[in-house]
């Protein structure tokens, strides 16, 4: 039994290659934000204003997915990867307050954001714009803010039973 506790509490350390790559994964957003944020500024006197705000749009878009893919990284580590010792020496740090229940709602509000920013992208992009891609990033933010909607519902009542 002793060897399948240490076995057990070994096998978390499997996670850890998953994390770090997700911390690369952030790393190539901040190269690509960079580079859109060097166009935009190379061709700020020609750009039309339209052209700008969908670029500002986008590099909101890289900040948005490298926030939600940082606090999946540290939400797992602390879940999986640390020790119950390491927990109860961070008794009044702010990473104690990360469950997959805050996670869960951050998650589904940068997706809600997201996808928004998507049908704000394809309503002021060309306004001879693909209507089936249109149609698409509309149903796409509906399912997410559905999807919201009825975890806000789930957790109101969950919080009202207790």
């Amino acid at each position: 039994m002793r060897r399948f506790n240490l076995m057990l509490n070994g096998s978390r350390l499997m996670m850890f290659p998953f994390y770090v790559c997700i911390l690369v994964c952030v790393a190539l957003l901040m190269v690509k934000f960079a580079m859109q944020l060097y166009t935009l500024c190379r061709n700020i006197i020609d750009i039309h204003y339209l052209d700008l705000i969908t670029g500002v749009l986008t590099l909101v878009d890289f900040v948005l997915v490298a926030q939600m893919l940082i606090l999946v990284a540290i939400c797992g580590y602390l879940q999986f990867i640390q020790t119950p010792e390491q927990r109860a020496a961070m008794t009044d740090n702010w990473f104690n307050k990360i469950n997959f229940v805050s996670l869960k709602l951050i998650v589904i509000n940068s997706l809600v954001t997201i996808s928004g920013i998507e049908v704000l992208k394809a309503f002021l992009g060309n306004s001879s714009g693909n209507e089936v891609e249109i149609k698409w990033s509309v149903i796409v933010f509906l399912a997410f803010s559905l999807a919201a909607l009825i975890y806000a519902i789930t957790e109101k009542l969950v919080v009202e039973r207790e």
